[in-house]
């Protein structure tokens, strides 16, 4: 299999992104994207008047090129985000099947502490992969969690 190019595995967080922004909107929560590359957030989420503010990460996975999320050692130092971080794994679905994205949503805090507890801590690995039966059944509890973000919902 070829190596897929870089622009095109960057289309790929870009959808995830899009994906999030609109559920999200769908839901009435306030949100933008953040320019690229913003201290490893993707997405500002906010009340309107300021009084909730909440930063999302976004990690995409194209099932044509991967059947896992991607994640690093150095997130293992998620386990000391503050509350209103947050982390949202899209699986954007084959094209070919037409599928719709899945979403996975949990606090960074909480994925932190699922990078510590993966298979490659402690080696020189720097993969932390979350392969999709893992997150069918270990991870279960988060997909669709789109109730964490019920403090910036409008009042």
């Amino acid at each position: 299999m070829a190596r897929t190019p870089q622009w095109i595995k960057n289309l790929g967080g870009h959808a995830g992104e899009l994906y999030v922004a609109a559920e999200l909107s769908k839901r009435g929560i306030p949100n933008a994207l953040l320019p690229e590359n913003f201290s490893d957030d993707d997405i500002l989420i906010a009340q309107k008047d300021g009084s909730e503010i909440g930063y999302i990460q976004v990690k995409s996975c194209h099932p044509n090129r991967s059947d896992s999320f991607i994640l690093r050692y150095t997130e293992e130092e998620w386990t000391k985000a503050k509350s209103n971080e947050y982390v949202v794994l899209v699986y954007l679905g084959t094209p070919e099947e037409n599928e719709s994205p899945r979403y996975w949503i949990t606090t960074k805090k909480k994925m932190g502490k699922a990078c510590v507890e993966h298979g490659a801590h402690g080696t020189k690995n720097w993969e932390r992969r979350f392969w999709m039966k893992t997150m069918e059944s270990d991870y279960k509890k988060w997909e669709n969690n789109w109730g964490l973000f019920k403090k910036y919902l409008p009042k």
